[in-house]
């Protein structure tokens, strides 16, 4: 079995045509959603609390944690194990199982080429298969699952290998998903996003119950919206950090991060030192010209909270400007100074 982490501050390691084009985008989101019924949840996912602060300066972020359960562990098994009967509906063409048993009613999956809720994937997919698409193979790598009694956030990897019409094509990508256990018990996908990783490196398929992090502070009534308050102030520095970034006032923007800050990116899986070098390389020769976002879903839990969302940045490099889409997840952590502060940042390409 593998050790889960027990606190947020520990690392996590380190065209055919264009109808193809755009299959490709639908069956990545789509696998990754998958899920297995859990019953009798406890309400304290963690043991005792540590007393003990891992925050060293203004930067880092609050720890909420208690030491790993063996009912946590068990639902980080539960996703796994949903994970590979979901796969294996889009190889056998199951789709009303996948309607029905895999996907929340306002499901919605953000993808390089759209984003589309559960009608319009049930549509997408039934094209695909229409057109000769075949589903053949599907790895899934979790990196990292926040567990919220009955509501798990994954971020991973995956490689999948499909065929249209006896032509074959490989997706390696990043993806986040939320899972959500219903009132029947079972666990399902409400929100995805995906999109390509920039590394055909294979990715280890997760067996076992994968880097379980586990979070006691969960009011189970405050997980779609959130307080507006809290919105309000989360997306006032959401503001406040692309003026930075906009600004090219690296140090300011640096500050908005938590020193665990990981960023998932196409040709980027880094630290905070990462990133930081990442914007000092950009920013000797580049500058962001404008930045746009549209916020799609905010989920709170106390004092962390999830965003969904798309941003659509000029930017300029030598001289020359170009429009940068993305879809993106940003987690929020709540500091003990009472400042949030980003966590996990997962940006992905979009058209």
């Amino acid at each position: 079995m593998k050790k889960c982490k027990q606190n947020l501050n520990q690392d996590n390691k380190t065209q055919y045509n264009i109808c193809v084009a755009k299959c490709v985008s639908i069956v990545i989101m789509a696998f990754w959603l998958t899920i297995t019924s859990c019953s009798n949840l406890e309400s304290d996912l963690s043991l005792e609390r540590t007393d003990i602060s891992t925050e060293t300066n203004s930067s880092s972020s609050t720890i909420d944690d208690k030491q790993v359960s063996a009912k946590c562990v068990s639902i980080g098994q539960e996703i796994t194990d949903r994970n590979v009967t979901y796969s294996t509906a889009f190889i056998t063409k199951d789709l009303d199982l996948l309607y029905n048993d895999y996907w929340t009613t306002d499901h919605h999956e953000f993808t390089p080429n759209f984003d589309k809720d559960r009608d319009g994937m049930h549509q997408q997919m039934t094209w695909y298969y229409g057109i000769g698409g075949t589903v053949d193979s599907y790895d899934l790598q979790s990196l990292e699952k926040h567990v919220y009694n009955n509501v798990v956030y994954d971020f991973g990897a995956y490689d999948n290998v499909n065929h249209v019409n006896g032509t074959p094509y490989i997706i390696n990508g990043y993806y986040f998903m939320r899972w959500i256990k219903g009132h029947d018990g079972l666990w399902r996908v409400d929100k995805s996003v995906g999109g390509s990783r920039g590394s055909t490196s294979k990715v280890t398929p997760t067996t076992d119950e994968g880097p379980v992090i586990c979070h006691n502070r969960h009011l189970p009534d405050n997980h779609q919206v959130g307080d507006d308050a809290i919105s309000q102030k989360i997306t006032d520095r959401f503001e406040a950090y692309r003026e930075a970034l906009i600004s090219g006032n690296l140090a300011t923007a640096s500050h908005f991060w938590t020193t665990d800050v990981h960023l998932y990116g196409e040709g980027l899986d880094v630290n905070r030192e990462g990133l930081y070098e990442y914007y000092r390389v950009f920013f000797e020769s580049g500058s962001i010209v404008s930045s746009t976002i549209k916020l799609h879903a905010r989920f709170v839990h106390d004092n962390v909270a999830f965003d969904i969302g798309q941003s659509e940045n000029t930017v300029e490099i030598n001289g020359v400007q170009s429009v940068k889409k993305t879809n993106y997840v940003v987690r929020w952590v709540k500091g003990h100074d009472g400042v949030w502060r980003i966590n996990r940042i997962m940006d992905l390409p979009r058209n």
